[in-house]
Order: C-alpha cells, then structure tokens, then sequence
C-alpha cells in the first residue's frame, strides 16, 4: 500500500485540526513532523500522510473544511 502526502503546513493547529476531520470522515492519516525543534520551529514543516485509496476522498474533506 502506498502512501501520499495530502497536506503540508508550519501549524500544528492547522494540522491537529485536519487530522480530526480526516479521522471524523473515517480516513486514516498520520503525521511526519520535520520541524527543527533546536530552532524554534523556524524550520520544516508537517506533513500529513493518508493512503492512495484514501487520497481523493482525503482532499475533498479538507477542501469543504477550507483547510486545502
């Protein structure tokens, strides 16, 4: 199974709040975080990861959310 980078972002609220709306529409997503925690977080980002299956349906949630 492959996965896809469906949203990336600096905010963790931004993300906090797709990864609730994701898990509400029953999609399953995880997080990377890259951001540089020795910098204040001016560096990197957050990445979202749902499956290829899940990608379409994914990025129509966060659309009608305004998150995309």
């Amino acid at each position: 199974m492959k996965d896809e980078t469906i949203f990336i972002s600096v905010s963790e609220i931004k993300v906090n709040t797709a990864i609730h709306l994701l898990k509400e529409a029953g999609i399953a997503a995880h997080t990377i975080n890259k951001m540089d925690s020795a910098h204040a977080n001016l560096f990197g980002a957050i990445q979202i990861i749902v499956s290829r299956e899940d990608e379409s349906k994914a990025r129509s949630v966060l659309k009608q959310a305004e998150i995309l």
